[in-house]
């Protein structure tokens, strides 16, 4: 079923403008009778039916709202060091996709990448419509945030005190199925860039209360890292039993 979001909480007869108004109409087709979701965006689903269909977009019977199955048990923001090429874009998708509930680009030692002056809005907003359109894609009852990017330390201070910080260090550390039996429902999930940590950096957040956690013996590309953990964590949470617990 087509999935649109919107601007708050739709009611009655409600038009459907704009950029998804007109796909909907010219790309998919809808008629009368067939049959959309529209998603407020904080987690709940309107399941609605095709009025009119027009080149302004369609006008639709907004039902009864009903919580979003495609959220899940835990919020888990990615903190990902700025990778090289357009790695962050493929991050950003496949983390909506999995369940992540922010993305957070971080600025570590090893970053060979910088974002500076005024290209930064403009990354940004690319990164978000990525979210956006893989948000519909997959189901969810959010479009997660892609946050400005942070320095480590800033970006390890904040996680370590609203949640907990999973710091995946290749020097080694607790594994990951058992750092989740300890941690709660937050979690920041911090993945270096192509050089890896400094053990400096690794020294810092376990200072600040940080859990140095390893994948195993194998080497995971920076953008396959993320998404190995967001998926082992989806599992451990019961996020992937076709609803969360």
């Amino acid at each position: 079923m087509p999935r649109f979001f919107v601007d708050g909480p739709p009611s009655g007869q409600y038009l459907l403008g704009g950029e998804n108004g007109r796909h909907g109409a010219k790309v998919l087709r809808l008629r009368p009778g067939e049959t959309v979701t529209l998603c407020d965006g904080q987690g709940s689903d309107y399941p609605s039916s095709v009025l009119e269909a027009s080149p302004e977009g369609l006008l639709l019977q907004i039902g009864e709202p009903v919580p979003s199955k495609g959220e899940p048990p835990v919020r888990v923001t990615v903190c990902q060091c700025l990778p090289k090429s357009d790695k962050l874009e493929a991050v950003v998708q496949k983390s909506v996709e999995l369940g992540a509930w922010e993305i957070w680009p971080i600025e570590s030692a090893r970053c060979v990448v910088r974002w500076e002056g005024k290209s930064v809005e403009k990354k940004l907003a690319r990164l978000q419509k990525i979210a956006l359109e893989a948000a519909m894609q997959s189901g969810r009852g959010i479009v997660p945030r892609v946050l400005s990017p942070a320095p480590l330390a800033r970006a390890m201070q904040t996680a370590c005190q609203e949640g907990d910080a999973l710091f995946f260090y290749e020097g080694g550390g607790q594994g990951l199925r058992s750092a989740l039996t300890q941690a709660g429902d937050r979690l920041f999930v911090f993945v270096g860039p192509e050089g890896g940590f400094e053990p400096e950096e690794a020294a810092l957040a376990q200072s600040l209360g940080a859990r140095l956690l390893t994948l195993g013996p194998r080497i995971l590309r920076t953008e396959t890292a993320p998404l190995a953990v967001l998926a082992a964590i989806m599992y451990e949470k019961g996020a992937m039993e076709g609803c969360a617990r």
